[in-house]
């Protein structure tokens, strides 16, 4: 065993506080510097992994997380990063036997609260609420996984009594006002939001962005799909990520296909891994008949992600069988 080297631990003591602090450019100096003194220790692999991840280098990530998963495979922590590389690529089947393996070699509520936030991903609603409610005496970051447990499983009051009390703690968190303004916003009748924003028109204010999902799913239940149009037509510039993916969702519920379509499109390179977001992307394509787009955006991006190319053959045959 070789003796302890006083310059490791120091640069690993550092190199954690600058992750811990989100100082991602010092974090990458100081790596530099372990991988000189300590180039293939789980610590020093780890820690690159966790810089990776933090830096939102997914595909960098995953490869190495693959790696180290063979290198180190009783080591917990490793099982623990690479289980949320494969969460934030939205592979929650791999993700979650990555945390199950985390868990068993070092049992900690923070895997539980893994675990229970990539079963209500996987729809597993039970067994997630029975972890995130266990990992709720620990920390109240729970409460946000169980709103949207909650919400997931359409229970508006209890996804409101999540975030209430999550607030209760953390007054003014941004992340759980909006949420729990969009859970309030849906439980209202449709025709009450549609007349909420009407009134805030008439004085000249924009809806809150917050509430804009639920005014265009209020437009398209109350027949109203021409307003709904044109209201998202407006407002699409200005969509982020997070609220463009959930208008696809939308429109496709709707029926909007054209729209969903567009909208899935826009958002496709960070869905790759998700199964349901691309066959509802298809069936959009398919029913307003741009199919052949949904082919070139796959052989785009099929060098990223090679499972395309068999949804990319499976495309082209039913094509030339229609």
């Amino acid at each position: 065993m070789s003796p302890p080297n006083p310059i490791v631990d120091v640069l690993r003591r550092n190199l954690r506080q600058a992750l811990h602090g989100n100082s991602l450019e010092e974090a990458e100096k100081i790596l530099l510097h372990l991988r000189k003194e300590d180039p293939l220790s789980r610590e020093t692999r780890g820690l690159e992994l966790e810089l990776l991840l933090k830096a939102h280098r997914l595909g960098e990530a995953q490869a190495l997380a693959q790696q180290l998963c063979q290198l180190f495979p009783d080591s917990g922590r490793i099982q623990l990063l690479a289980g949320q590389v494969a969460y934030r690529q939205k592979r929650y089947s791999e993700a979650l036997a990555c945390f199950h393996e985390s868990q068993r070699i070092y049992p900690h509520w923070q895997t539980q609260q893994w675990l229970g936030k990539t079963l209500t991903q996987l729809g597993l609603f039970d067994q997630a609420e029975s972890l995130l409610l266990a990992a709720r005496e620990h920390s109240t970051q729970a409460l946000l996984d169980l709103g949207w447990l909650y919400e997931r499983q359409r229970d508006w009051s209890a996804a409101g009594k999540s975030y209430n009390a999550f607030l209760k703690e953390h007054p003014g968190h941004s992340f759980a006002t909006n949420q729990l303004t969009r859970v309030k916003a849906k439980q209202l009748d449709p025709e009450a939001l549609i007349e909420e924003a009407e009134t805030l028109a008439e004085f000249g204010q924009a809806l809150p962005e917050v509430l804009f999902e639920e005014y265009i799913d209020s437009l398209f239940a109350t027949g109203q799909g021409p307003a709904a149009r044109e209201a998202l037509l407006a407002r699409l510039p200005a969509l982020d990520a997070r609220q463009g993916v959930r208008l696809a969702w939308v429109c496709h519920r709707a029926q909007a296909y054209d729209l969903a379509c567009r909208l899935f499109l826009s958002h496709l390179e960070t869905n790759l891994n998700n199964f349901k977001y691309l066959a509802a992307f298809e069936s959009s394509a398919r029913k307003c008949h741009r199919l052949p787009d949904v082919l070139d955006a796959y052989r785009r991006l099929a060098p990223q992600e090679r499972k395309l190319y068999g949804r990319m053959r499976s495309l082209a045959s039913r094509m030339r069988k229609a």
